[in-house]
């Protein structure tokens, strides 16, 4: 870098210079001489040449400043082209070397075809030996096992359709004594009500034989010997219920192979109040007249499945079309409730179906769960009788037939499946 001059010292010179110029000049003879002359021209040229020194020096220093920045900028462009002359070589290197690879990879892709298809001829091969040893392994353990428990397999087989056998045969035998009884309870029941129309004959020939005795011996009413005796001549009705017990244990024990519940005993309900009688000789013919409702309960609870259910001695509908035993008695709260006895073993459930209160035909809604064997159903809105039928998973229909149940009643039924 050239130093720069300063310019004061130039310009002072050149300011003495002209004035000396101009002292000459002014004070110098006149006309000026030669000599004058010259020296004034001689101030005047070196007073110029004086004050344009330092603004040569300037300029040449400028004009080197911007040769080197010139230069400066050159060598960088230079250096800029010998870097992109670097890039382009490696450009042109990756070039070459992605070129390669991609003639390798389609080389590559040409072959995998080929290689594709060796690599799966292989592995079907193995696959095949694999396959072809698991199977032989797997007969090898088969024909050990079939060998170790043929026989136990073949007395298991033998033993199922041996039970098999059994049960047909005991279903066929079961139906055969469950129609036996049926006949048996339908006989029964035939003979009872023939008895019962006969002695109901012969207490309305004795309250008309004790009406004539009170219209002809008015004056005889404290005498009561001869109503004993006419009383003792009838044939009394024990011997028909001892026959009725005896009748139902044997279809009882028809019954009993199948597993369903034996008749119950035979208990005679409670007697009505006798009316007061209007004169002593009534009392006697009013305890005779007890006897047929003794008699009747045996005929209630044997009724077959094929019978009408018949009203209670207290008027209601207490026994359900064909079940085995039912009780009605009057509900605490006004309930319409039934309580079934049905034994249908674990994880099942009984349903109740019929045209009662949120009942239909169609599909069986289910029962409460009161103890082992007991199911209850109950609703509050029943204003007339009510049939239902039991259901054994909403599937089985019991074998007993129609439920028949009275508004505001208590009844307890048996089903049977």
């Amino acid at each position: 870098m050239n130093p720069r001059l300063p310019k004061l010292p130039f310009i002072l010179g050149d300011l003495a210079l002209l004035a000396t110029a101009f002292l000459l000049g002014k004070y110098g003879p006149t006309p000026l001489s030669t000599g004058m002359v010259v020296a004034i021209a001689c101030c005047v040229a070196v007073g110029a040449a004086l004050g344009l020194i330092p603004f040569l020096t300037d300029y040449v220093a400028d004009s080197d400043e911007a040769a080197r920045e010139h230069s400066a900028q050159v060598n960088v462009q230079i250096q800029r082209l010998h870097a992109a002359g670097e890039s382009l070589t490696r450009a042109a290197a990756q070039i070459k070397s992605v070129e390669e690879a991609v003639h390798k990879s389609a080389h590559a892709a040409e072959t995998l075809p080929y290689r594709m298809q060796e690599k799966l001829a292989e592995f079907n091969e193995s696959l095949a030996e694999k396959e072809a040893e698991d199977r032989e392994a797997l007969e090898a353990e088969l024909n050990e096992l079939r060998a170790a428990n043929s026989d136990q397999l073949k007395a298991v087989a033998d033993k199922i359709h041996k039970a098999g056998a059994d049960w047909a045969a005991l279903e066929v035998a079961t139906r055969k004594q469950l129609t036996a009884a049926n006949d048996t309870a339908a006989g029964l029941e035939k003979k009872l009500k023939e008895t019962l129309a006969q002695l109901d004959a012969k207490i309305a020939e004795l309250h008309r034989a004790a009406g004539s005795l009170q219209h002809t011996a008015p004056t005889a009413l404290s005498a009561s010997a001869p109503a004993p005796a006419m009383v003792a001549a009838e044939p009394k009705p024990e011997p028909v219920v001892a026959a009725v017990a005896a009748a139902v244990a044997p279809a009882a024990s028809v019954d009993a192979p199948v597993g369903e519940a034996a008749a119950p005993e035979i208990s005679e309900p409670k007697p009505k109040k006798p009316r007061a009688p209007r004169r002593p000789k009534v009392e006697e013919p009013a305890a005779a007249t007890e006897t047929p409702a003794a008699v009747t309960a045996p005929a209630e609870i044997i009724a077959s499945p094929a019978s009408e259910p018949e009203p209670s001695a207290d008027g209601d509908d207490s026994a359900g079309e064909g079940s085995a035993k039912q009780e009605a008695s009057a509900s605490s709260d006004g309930a319409t409730r039934l309580l079934a006895t049905a034994y249908i073993g674990i994880g099942n459930k009984l349903f109740i179906r019929g045209d009662g209160p949120g009942l239909s035909w169609d599909k069986g809604v289910p029962m409460q769960f009161v103890s082992i064997g007991k199911w209850g159903w109950a609703t509050h809105d029943a204003t007339g009788p009510v049939r239902v039928k039991l259901y054994k998973n909403d599937e089985t229909a019991c074998l007993t037939g129609e439920v028949h149940l009275a508004p505001g009643r208590h009844v307890e039924a048996t089903a049977l499946f």
